[in-house]
C-alpha cells in the first residue's frame, strides 16, 4: 500500500529536477544577456513573440530562452589599404573642407605644452583673391551707448574664409586688447558681415582684424588718435595705416553717424584718405558720405 506513495514522490522529485534544469537554462541565457557580444531574448511558446528581459529577470514558464551572437564568423581578409601618415605633421597640406564649405588644406600646429591642433584653411586662387577689410564702425551713439557694430567687407573676387580670424578691440591707454571676438563662416565676393559690439570711445582706441593662426594683421583702424604699438596675442602691431586718421574725424555722441570707408571698401593704406565720418549709418550695406 506504500509503494504508490513512493512512486509519487519519485515523480515529484523528477518534476522538481526538470524545473531546476529549466531555471538553470533560463539563468544561463540571462547571463549571456550581460555579455555585449550576445543577444538574449525570451520566446513565447504559443505566440512566438520575442521579448528582451530586463537585467536580472528570467524567462517565464511559457517562454523559451534564446541567445545568438551579435557578430558572426569573420569573413576572408580584404586587401591591404593604403598606408596612413607616418606622423601627425605629415597631415599638413592634406585636402579638407572648411566649416563654411570651402576647399582648403590642413594646417597642423603643436603648442609648447604638446597640444596638437588642426585647422582647415580655405585655398585662395591667384586669379580670384579675397580682399577683406574693416569697412564701418559705430562706437559712439547719441544718448546711452548701445547697438554699436563693426562691419567687414570682402571687396575681392574670391570667397573670404573667416575661420581663424578675430576682431580685436584695443584700448589706446596702454595699447592692450580688451576684447577679442573669434569669427567664423565666410564672406562671398562683395558681401558684408556685421559684428555687433560696443567698441570703446576713448582717445585713442582702435580695432584690428587679425589672423590668429598666422599672427598676421589683416586690417586695422586707430581712431581719435594714434596707436602705434598694440599688444595683441603676444605680438605688437601698429594700428595706423599710412597717414593717421585725424582725431577730429571721429564718431559722435551728439549726431547719429559712424566712421566708414568712403567710397565703400576703399583701401589705399592711407587711413586719413579712406575713412570719413558719415551721418548715414549703413550696417550690412554700402557706405555713403553724409547727404548721400
Amino acid at each position: 500500500m506504500k509503494a504508490p506513495g513512493r512512486r509519487r514522490a519519485r515523480r515529484t522529485g523528477a518534476a522538481a529536477a526538470a524545473a531546476l534544469a529549466l531555471a538553470g537554462a533560463a539563468g544561463a541565457a540571462l547571463e549571456a544577456a550581460l555579455d555585449e557580444s550576445v543577444i538574449s531574448a525570451c520566446r513565447n511558446k504559443s505566440t512566438g513573440v520575442l521579448r528582451v528581459p530586463s537585467p536580472g529577470a528570467s524567462c517565464k514558464g511559457d517562454e523559451q530562452p534564446l541567445a545568438w551572437n551579435v557578430r558572426g564568423v569573420a569573413g576572408p581578409v580584404g586587401p591591404t589599404g593604403p598606408a596612413g601618415p607616418a606622423s601627425v605633421s605629415a597631415l599638413a597640406g592634406s585636402p579638407c573642407t572648411t566649416a563654411a564649405g570651402s576647399w582648403g588644406t590642413i594646417l597642423v600646429r603643436t603648442a609648447a605644452d604638446g597640444v596638437v591642433s588642426f585647422l582647415c584653411r580655405a585655398a585662395t586662387y591667384p586669379d580670384a583673391p579675397p580682399d577683406l577689410v574693416l569697412n564701418e564702425i559705430d562706437y559712439d551713439q547719441v544718448g546711452p551707448d548701445a547697438d554699436g557694430f563693426v562691419e567687414l567687407f570682402n571687396g575681392g573676387r574670391g570667397t573670404a574664409d573667416l575661420g581663424g580670424l578675430a576682431l580685436v578691440l584695443v584700448d589706446g591707454e596702454g595699447g592692450r586688447e580688451y576684447e577679442t571676438i573669434p569669427l567664423a563662416g565666410a564672406l562671398l565676393a562683395g558681401e558684408f558681415g556685421v559684428v555687433p559690439v560696443d567698441a570703446g570711445n576713448g582717445s585713442p582706441d582702435g580695432v584690428a582684424l587679425v589672423d590668429t593662426v598666422d599672427g598676421r594683421l589683416i586690417d586695422a583702424l586707430s581712431y581719435e588718435g594714434r596707436i602705434d604699438e598694440a599688444l595683441i596675442g603676444g605680438a605688437t602691431y601698429s594700428l595706423v595705416e599710412g597717414t593717421a586718421l585725424p582725431a577730429s574725424v571721429a564718431d559722435s555722441d551728439t549726431v547719429t553717424g559712424s566712421l566708414a570707408r568712403i567710397p565703400n571698401g576703399s583701401d589705399t593704406d592711407e587711413a586719413a584718405a579712406d575713412w570719413q565720418f558719415t551721418t548715414l549709418v549703413t550696417p550690412g550695406n554700402p557706405n555713403y558720405p553724409s547727404g548721400g
